[in-house]
């Protein structure tokens, strides 16, 4: 039955091709950017562990369960971005995604290219663009976390400026650039009150109140100075109304000073910290503890404290990585592990739950729901939810499965009719000649094959 065998491997190599588009494996990667937009976590942009660059976007579908270590990534085809970036930072508007700055490739010649440092990606068509920005100029930069207030309006404080893109060697800033969404304009602030010293690599978040909350990363107390660690106490406060700067000193628990790591803003006012590395200018560099904190910004003077059971079941000490709220579980991805100074699998993510303040294997999305999406870049704007492009998916999957139906039933009708008429030929075969004799061909099974 040779026809049915060849259509057997027809439809299994739809179903292999299926498969890679809905079961998308991507590549590791670390100094990425990942956001939460309609249950889908989203992944883009980061320093990847392949030798060819790669621009595409994908997701982690939130709307079910899943273990940590069987994941389900789907690539969004036509969600390729415009650039190959790396060290940059990603706020949410809604459903459209400001990207900005970071080691910046163009995609045709692959080469360093700043000639637009702001990139849009609407999820409503899965498409990006340039925006077309007046006001200030903002120069080039890398390592700095933008947050966004409820008016639309993104803030951008420091970060480096690498001057010499062979080396990597460049500057520290220390100013605050505001980002007008809605008028598509930069304007750098002019700030009253104690200005913080020049830092990148830090953790920002946008309290309910309009305070932006860093700390952490590296600092540089003037231009002639050596890079150095920021002290975790450290606070540094921007309020967004006044535009004023003001500095804490927060209490608690001894937190390892540390750069490259996440922060994830609770509903109920704390900050939690994972990861991170120390830093040295020649490039030796040791991990931190504790690997998970909490900053408590609900008391007057801000204090830091341990979960008990924050090492059980923890993690390996990463950097690099990402950290998005979802409901009650913070879910870090990728980055790179201090231990083995190799990549971390894209096959696994980990799962931390806030209200157990326990690490976990299994991700429900139905368990203790909390309306949060927050991420590492701080709080965003209440997410509008928009259907599009989870109907594109849809209908994707839908289209799919019926290619698939109609492909298996095509295949039933052609083995079927194959059957039957190798039944009726049989029959036929059988059947006396003129002379009483069956007539039988010799090697006719043979034949067919």
């Amino acid at each position: 039955m040779y026809l049915p065998f060849k259509l057997f491997k027809f439809i299994f190599c739809i179903l292999l091709l299926i498969n890679s588009i809905l079961c998308y494996d991507p590549p590791k990667r670390c100094f990425h950017n990942s956001l939460i937009i309609d249950d889908r976590l989203l992944i883009f942009s980061g320093y990847t562990n392949i030798s060819d660059y790669t621009f595409e976007l994908f997701y982690l579908d939130l709307s079910n369960s899943f273990e940590n270590d069987k994941l389900t990534w789907t690539l969004i085809p036509d969600g390729s971005l415009p650039v190959y970036t790396w060290r940059s930072t990603a706020v949410l508007d809604g459903s459209t995604i400001y990207l900005y700055g970071g080691f910046m490739l163009n995609k045709g010649t692959l080469e360093y290219d700043y000639s637009n440092l702001v990139y849009k990606y609407d999820y409503s068509t899965s498409s990006w663009s340039t925006p077309n920005l007046g006001g200030d100029t903002v120069p080039p930069r890398q390592d700095m976390k933008g947050v966004i207030d409820n008016l639309g309006k993104i803030y951008i404080f420091g970060g480096y400026n690498a001057t010499n893109l062979t080396s990597s060697t460049g500057n520290l800033f220390n100013d605050m650039n505001l980002l007008n969404t809605a008028s598509n304009t930069w304007t750098t602030l002019t700030i009253s009150g104690s200005i913080p010293t020049a830092s990148d690599q830090y953790a920002a978040n946008i309290l309910s109140n309009g305070i932006i909350v860093y700390f952490g990363g590296v600092e540089q107390v003037n231009a002639n100075a050596d890079f150095t660690l920021a002290s975790m106490n450290k606070i540094k406060l921007f309020d967004t109304s006044k535009l004023e700067w003001s500095q804490m000193d927060a209490t608690g628990d001894n937190i390892d000073a540390r750069m490259y790591f996440s922060s994830v803003l609770t509903p109920d006012g704390y900050i939690i910290i994972f990861g991170g590395r120390t830093y040295s200018a020649t490039g030796s560099f040791t991990s931190v503890s504790p690997k998970l904190a909490k900053l408590d910004t609900n008391k007057d003077t801000f204090e830091w404290s341990i979960p008990s059971d924050s090492d059980l079941d923890s993690p390996p000490s990463i950097y690099g990585h990402t950290a998005n709220l979802y409901n009650d579980f913070m879910i870090i991805t990728f980055g790179i592990n201090l231990d083995t100074r190799l990549y971390s699998s894209s096959a696994q993510v980990y799962l931390y739950n806030i209200k157990s303040d326990k690490w976990v294997t299994t991700f429900s999305p139905t368990e203790n729901q909390t309306n949060t999406s927050t991420t590492n870049t701080g709080t965003n704007k209440p997410i509008t939810t928009t259907s599009a492009s989870k109907k594109s998916s849809n209908s994707l999957a839908i289209g799919l499965g019926a290619g698939i139906g109609a492909a298996v039933l095509i295949t039933c009708i052609f083995i079927v009719t194959f059957i039957v008429r190798k039944t009726k030929q049989s029959v036929k075969d059988k059947q006396p000649n003129q002379n009483g004799q069956i007539l039988e061909i010799p090697g006719s099974n043979q034949q067919l094959h």
